[in-house]
């Protein structure tokens, strides 16, 4: 159930519209769901880039949904 919540978080965040509260819900949720996840994988699982999830709701209050600002252009 955490890895699905896990999904479930993404796929909330790469929707077509944001809702403000639904942000603040999916925040929290988050937070929760990564602590769940430290309960099942090891340490050396988490790494930078699985701590980022928790600021990727901040990113899109201010960026707006993220279809808007795709980054594959920017990176290569």
């Amino acid at each position: 159930a955490t890895l699905v919540e896990f999904c479930s978080f993404f796929k909330a965040l790469c929707s077509k519209s944001l809702n403000l509260e639904d942000l603040e819900m999916l925040q929290n949720r988050i937070v929760v769901t990564l602590c769940h996840l430290e309960m099942l994988f090891p340490p050396s699982f988490f790494t930078v880039m699985v701590h980022l999830t928790v600021h990727l709701v901040e990113e899109a209050k201010l960026g707006g949904p993220v279809h808007y600002r795709y980054m594959y252009p920017i990176e290569r």
